[in-house]
């Protein structure tokens, strides 16, 4: 691979961290944003459902006071023609009032009733009778009105409170679609009212269009669902909503209610905002791979060219041939000059090269390093005493064949070894192996074996030698730096994914850039006290009362007992250690902001216990605060009460409770702990104050 490609890869390396951070910002935001409008469209639901039940609860009360009339309960027909008529001129909406016998015949209504019309067959007017109660009916294509309307009924009675009849209104369908219209839908909305039989009864938009049909079957799954809910649909206009629907077993009973919010309108901020961000990503990369592109151009390819193109006549016999130093500066101008150095020397070199092979020599034998040989052809060979010490043998065994080394490498490494071997004799490399040995007293040694060959006219090996080094201190040596190297590792990634989600949610829940270096920085320290507890005990674990009395050192007194702690001793497991610092921090901050410690008389009593459990015992944790400010539930959850659930639920998969009490926040924290790290209990009532 060129350095100018390196370097394009080196800009793509460099913006990809900035890639992954977008696409989590963006997804956190969307998920956020879809939680909300499913949130929105449900309590938009609510609200007409809201008031559905109170234009129904009107018209019960209009019906009851006509039960009460005596000239309705006797069937006056002239004294209840005339009262009817005034009545139903106050209240249009219900296009008909009618008083019915036991056989359903009309005998007063607001105009005089035709002869004979009755009602028997209508199912309002069998349940009111047989339930003897207030009864909304059905879509019913009205029989006087000649229009959809809504029956009510309520059962007439008389003096003795025997069922005599039925006082029914017809109520107009399109009076109550004006009605639930009237609320302002947002663009792209709609609302559908449908009864229990699934018939729409009102609709926006299109009205016209769907007041009398069915509600779709992809949707009548809705209409009888056990809870109320919200779902992203397609609706039956084509528009993709998130709908929040009310199924008819829920108030108001009897009724289906749906409000839609469209996804265009409800996620198009969101998705403008994601495609800017695209944008600017995609500028961004463009942008610095072409300057990668350009910069290599003009720092590395060309300076190494130049020093390229003195080398290469250097080596085709101009030994006068140098680099031109002008022009080039930084590492390669050091370059440049150290190879006309290099050209400068090679003439002493010479010299130089004999006196380098005695201090080898030397050096071999100051080093304790041996050497061995082999001749390829007989398969014969053998090594220094120094190195017959080395792979276990006597100083004096120093003739041996290739078997007889055969059986002194370990079977583990023996394959790769005679690979090496075969290489380097057929000329592809110089031999250089790693290999163990074991050793008399049942230890292993590692050896390094490098050795250089030599060849005949015809490229056929004719000799071999070499040398072996114990390199087992620098194996082991690896080995832990490897171990070290992976802990640091772990333990960094782990450090800064907590420090990423304590920024991104404290920046979320906080506007004021004072506010959010305040909060940021204190749960920065409060995670930095636990690391502290971690390091004094080799990031194994740490004590949970130290965790505790760390937090709520700065509220201590003398002879104050606002603040007491209490539990048995126990020492916790690194992550659970840093979740718990995060988690204590923010109940002694939220009670010294809002709750106990923010007034004199306030008290607060952490306690902890462990409970038995399957398939570990569970570690509970007990928050109470006394005689502090009145408590109110918050109308939102803040990102202190994110970070407790999340640390407690999520990362120790336990439970978590919060009660916001009149005198003070009472929280319960319950999660699985490892029995190992649980000590001897002390007493039972041992109490610190703190």
């Amino acid at each position: 691979m060129t350095l100018t490609r390196r370097l394009l890869l080196l800009a793509l390396i460099a913006i990809l961290p900035a890639i992954v951070i977008w696409t989590y910002t963006e997804v956190s935001l969307r998920r956020a944003r879809e939680a909300e409008v499913h949130d929105l469209a449900l309590r938009q639901a609510r609200l007409a459902a809201s008031e559905l039940e109170r234009i129904f609860d009107g018209v019960r009360s209009l019906l009851v006071a006509v039960a009460e009339v005596p000239s309705v309960q006797a069937f006056e027909t002239e004294r209840c023609v005339a009262y009817l008529a005034g009545l139903q001129a106050r209240v249009p909406h219900l296009l008909s009032i009618s008083a019915l016998d036991l056989e359903g015949r009309v005998r007063c209504r607001q105009a005089p009733p035709p002869q004979d019309l009755r009602f028997s067959d209508r199912s309002y007017f069998k349940e009111a009778i047989t339930a003897g109660r207030f009864v909304i009916g059905e879509y019913t294509d009205g029989r006087v009105a000649k229009q959809p309307v809504l029956p009510l009924a309520i059962p007439l009675r008389d003096g003795a409170d025997r069922i005599i009849g039925v006082v029914a209104a017809a109520l107009d369908l399109r009076w109550l679609g004006e009605q639930l219209s009237s609320r302002s839908l947002p663009e792209g909305g709609s609302l559908t009212v449908a009864d229990r039989n699934g018939t729409i009864i009102a609709r926006e938009p299109l009205p016209e269009r769907f007041v009398g049909t069915p509600v779709p079957e992809a949707f009548r799954h809705l209409v009888t669902a056990a809870a109320p809910g919200a779902i992203e649909v397609v609706s039956q206009d084509g528009t993709k909503r998130v709908l929040g629907y009310i199924p008819v077993e829920h108030p108001p009973n009897g009724f289906y209610v749906s409000a839609g919010l469209s996804t265009r309108e409800a996620y198009g901020a969101i998705n403008d905002a994601a495609k800017r961000g695209f944008m600017l990503i995609a500028a961004a990369f463009v942008l610095a791979l072409s300057l990668a592109w350009l910069a290599g151009r003009a720092f590395v390819t060309r300076p190494f060219d130049t020093v390229t193109s003195g080398i290469r006549a250097w080596r085709g016999g101009q030994y006068g041939a140098r680099i031109p130093l002008p022009g080039l500066s930084g590492e390669m101008g050091v370059l440049a000059g150290a190879v006309n150095e290099l050209m400068d020397d090679v003439a002493q070199r010479q010299t130089a090269l004999q006196e380098s092979e005695e201090r080898a020599r030397l050096a071999l034998e100051a080093g304790q390093m041996g050497t061995w040989w082999l001749d390829p052809v007989r398969r014969t060979g053998g090594w220094s005493a120094r190195a017959a010490l080395l792979l276990g043998l006597p100083p004096d065994r120093t003739a041996a064949s290739l078997a007889e080394w055969r059986q002194l490498v370990d079977p583990r490494d023996l394959d790769e070894t005679e690979r090496r071997l075969a290489r380097a004799l057929a000329g592809e490399n110089p031999y250089d192996a790693e290999y163990r040995v074991p050793q008399p007293d049942g230890s292993e040694r590692w050896i390094n074996a490098r050795g250089q060959v030599f060849f005949d006219e015809m490229r056929q090996p004719i000799h071999m030698v070499g040398i072996l080094q114990d390199i087992t201190a620098r194996k082991a040596a690896e080995q832990q730096q490897r171990l070290l190297l992976d802990e640091l590792n772990h333990r960094v990634k782990n450090t800064l994914a907590t420090v990423q989600s304590i920024a991104a949610q404290t920046l979320r829940t906080t506007a004021e850039p004072a506010r959010f270096r305040e909060a940021f920085e204190s749960r920065l320290l409060a995670l930095s006290k636990t690391h502290d507890l971690l390091t004094r005990n080799a990031w194994r674990d740490a004590d949970l009362r130290a965790i505790v009395d760390q937090e709520l050192a700065p509220y201590r007194r003398d002879g104050d007992q606002r603040v007491a702690a209490q539990g048995p001793p126990i020492r916790v497991p690194a992550r659970i250690a840093i979740n718990l610092g995060l988690v204590v921090h923010e109940l002694v901050t939220n009670a010294a902001k809002y709750g106990a410690l923010s007034t004199p008389p306030g008290k607060v009593d952490i306690s902890w216990r462990v409970e038995p459990g399957t398939p570990a015992p569970n570690l509970r944790i007990t928050w109470r605060e006394m005689h502090g400010p009145l408590v109110k539930p918050p109308a939102h959850r803040g990102f202190g009460s994110r970070l407790i659930e999340r640390s407690i639920a999520g990362e120790l998969s336990g439970r978590v409770q919060l009660e916001f009490l009149p005198g003070g926040l009472a929280a319960d924290l319950t999660f699985p702990i490892d029995a190992a790290a649980l000590e001897e209990s002390p007493p039972d009532g041992l109490a610190i104050a703190v």
